[in-house]
């Protein structure tokens, strides 16, 4: 135990006394409300208490600014079962949030804080398809928040960290409370950071997959559709659309932000590879079904978008499920083995339809 002393009024030293949380919402209170608090969390993290999921309510889940997950469990020593039940939530928690689809996450998000996660990213047009990609492939930061720190359970950190893949982090953070009248303390200690920063470093090694990233590696993986990559990079170019790649993906993705006539983004449309169907095109456009109805584009300009979708091969049922959705569904994807370059120019041609003034 980390020993700390205070300086009283008449030149003494004393030192605190073990204060410890009379139940674990206490700490799991403490740490939603400070977030800070939790190594690896930036300042502007969104935070979740009680986050229903089909293993029960996880204690804490934060998504930051950059999209990154964060699983928080509390415990107290005073728990006899500490290291068996909060490894195994924790987990049984990531396991319930893996492959979970974004708006699944979204919705249940939204059920407990009253907010969206994304009414704050506007200025950030793949924060939505960053969060999706850490859920479908696992990318968690698991925290085991616990008010005493033992030998077993930092054994168990340890071996965590070397057994989960490369996507998660497994940490452990001590909050001992200490009290000396009516000054409180707080001393954080954290076990495991090394083992997660290590881990962290070889992420940042990823690509950010750019457009030529991006063709890059679809020379090597999948050179049947370089042509039509360059032809819908090329219509993109020359409409003044900027690809944009995601930064730290294990696979390629990356997307064109569909913007209005006054620069507020509508949606966006990806790319992304599939293990199963390669690499696909997604139109996605849920940030505009949210939009109040006096924001949205002139009704002429949309009727031409899903007019012009619609007669491109291969691209009907987007723009019928488009139409019937509202603009609020992001499926199918679909394949571009399936598309010939010209489709995938004119699908640009009609995304730009959206920018014009009505």
């Amino acid at each position: 135990m980390r020993q700390i002393l205070i300086r009283q009024a008449d030149g003494t030293w004393r030192e605190p006394a073990d204060a410890g949380y009379a139940l674990e919402a206490d700490l799991q209170e403490l740490l939603a409300a400070h977030p800070d608090l939790i190594p690896g969390v930036g300042p502007q993290a969104a935070v979740c208490r009680e986050f229903q999921s089909a293993a029960g309510p996880a204690d804490i889940v934060i998504v930051d600014a950059d999209g990154e997950v964060t699983l928080v469990e509390c415990k107290l020593a005073a728990n006899p079962q500490v290291r068996r039940e909060i490894v195994g939530q924790m987990f049984d928690y990531a396991a319930r949030l893996w492959r979970m689809d974004v708006e699944e996450f979204d919705a249940r998000w939204r059920a407990r804080t009253g907010d969206s996660l994304f009414t704050d990213h506007s200025g950030n047009p793949l924060f939505r398809d960053t969060v999706a990609r850490n859920l479908a492939e696992a990318r968690f930061r698991i925290v085991l928040a616990v008010d005493a720190i033992n030998e077993p359970l930092k054994r168990m950190v340890e071996y965590l960290n070397a057994m989960s893949g490369p996507g998660t982090s497994v940490i452990a953070v001590e909050y001992a409370r200490r009290a000396l009248g009516p000054v409180e303390v707080l001393l954080p200690e954290v076990y495991g950071q090394e083992l997660a920063e290590a881990k962290s470093v070889a992420e940042d090694d990823r690509k950010v997959w750019d457009a030529p990233t991006y063709r890059a590696w679809l020379e090597t993986n999948e050179p049947a559709l370089v042509g039509k990559f360059d032809a819908f990079i090329a219509e993109a170019a020359a409409r003044d659309r900027v690809f944009v790649g995601s930064p730290r993906a294990t696979s390629p993705s990356g997307g064109l932000p569909v913007r209005d006539a006054r620069g507020r983004q509508l949606g966006t449309v990806s790319l992304f590879h599939f293990s199963v169907q390669g690499t696909s095109i997604e139109f996605s456009f849920i940030r505009m079904s949210r939009m109040p109805e006096e924001e949205l584009p002139d009704q002429e300009l949309l009727e031409r978008f899903l007019h012009d979708l619609g007669n491109i091969p291969g691209l009907a049922e987007v723009a019928a499920n488009l139409r019937s959705s509202r603009f609020a569904s992001r499926k199918p994807n679909i394949p571009l083995s399936a598309l010939t370059e010209d489709a995938l120019r004119q699908a640009v041609a009609a995304v730009a339809v959206l920018a014009e003034r009505p």
